[in-house]
């Protein structure tokens, strides 16, 4: 099984929780906020956003496939038929190289960590900022991700480590005076 093949079996298997979820309030307050846990709005607003993007991602990554692969325009497949078009997705991949495979192979997963970051399926950490700048662009842009301890800066592309790679290290303590430290991946400590 491809990269691709795992990307669309995973988003194909948690589309139906999120969409279960919209039904179901929060419960857990907003972030930073003292109120009581619940949503607004009838529905669970963040399973109802990440639910809407990732159909609304894959409609547009389906319609980009087919336009590369193809030549044609087609109309975009609404949005109620998210199982034919993924595997549409699937179908017309296969007449893509390897490096556009593995670009919207990353782009459906990006679709899907919404989905698992939401707080009642909590697969995923959600990132918090820290207000920080990044050792390496100066940037305050460094996000932590805190039950694994890994600290990344999200300047991908425009920072870059000694090494030439995205910045990513993790959090810890000095064993000399447990002071907060972050040991990057090209061997700089902070």
């Amino acid at each position: 099984m491809s990269d691709l093949d795992d990307a669309l079996a995973d988003l194909a298997a948690w589309l139906p929780r999120a969409q279960a979820l919209t039904a179901i309030p929060d419960t857990a307050p907003a972030n930073g906020t003292r109120s009581q846990p619940g949503s607004r709005p009838p529905w669970n607003a963040a399973a109802a956003n990440a639910l809407y993007d990732a159909l609304e991602g894959i409609r547009r990554l389906e319609t980009s496939l087919r336009w590369e692969v193809t030549g044609r325009d087609a109309p975009p497949p609404h949005l109620s038929h998210a199982g034919p078009t993924l595997a549409a997705i699937g179908s017309l991949a296969e007449a893509i190289d390897e490096r556009d495979r593995s670009r919207a192979a990353a782009y459906l997963v990006k679709l899907t960590t919404p989905v698992l970051q939401l707080a009642a399926v909590d697969e995923e950490e959600r990132p918090q900022r820290v207000p920080a700048p990044c050792p390496y662009c100066g940037f305050v842009m460094l996000r932590v991700y805190p039950r694994s301890g890994r600290v990344a800066c999200v300047r991908a592309g425009a920072c870059a480590d000694s090494d030439g790679n995205t910045p990513q290290g993790r959090a810890g303590r000095s064993p000399m005076d447990g002071t907060p430290r972050i040991e990057w991946n090209d061997g700089l400590v902070t």
